[in-house]
């Protein structure tokens, strides 16, 4: 769910406070992933990267970076892909 960036001042529990917390735990679960794909000697590629930053920043959701990535798994593994 996205929240608005709006803000009042002096208020406490706003959406600006979600909105961060929700980027924080987006950025967590993004290096996670990162975290785990080194344990098995993997690196992410850079569409990867530059979509999982649109994630955190909440311009994609999980399941859109979800499809990107698999999209992008499905043309490579098409025979005489590269």
């Amino acid at each position: 769910m996205r929240t608005a960036l709006h803000h009042e001042p002096g208020t406490k529990g706003t959406t600006m406070d979600n909105h961060h917390d929700d980027q924080a735990q987006r950025r967590a679960a993004v290096e996670s992933v990162r975290g785990s794909l080194a344990a098995e000697g993997l690196e992410t590629s850079t569409a990867y990267d530059d979509d999982a930053e649109r994630y955190v920043s909440g311009s994609l959701t999980a399941d859109e970076l979800v499809a990107r990535a698999e999209q992008r798994y499905r043309r490579q593994a098409e025979p005489g892909a590269e």
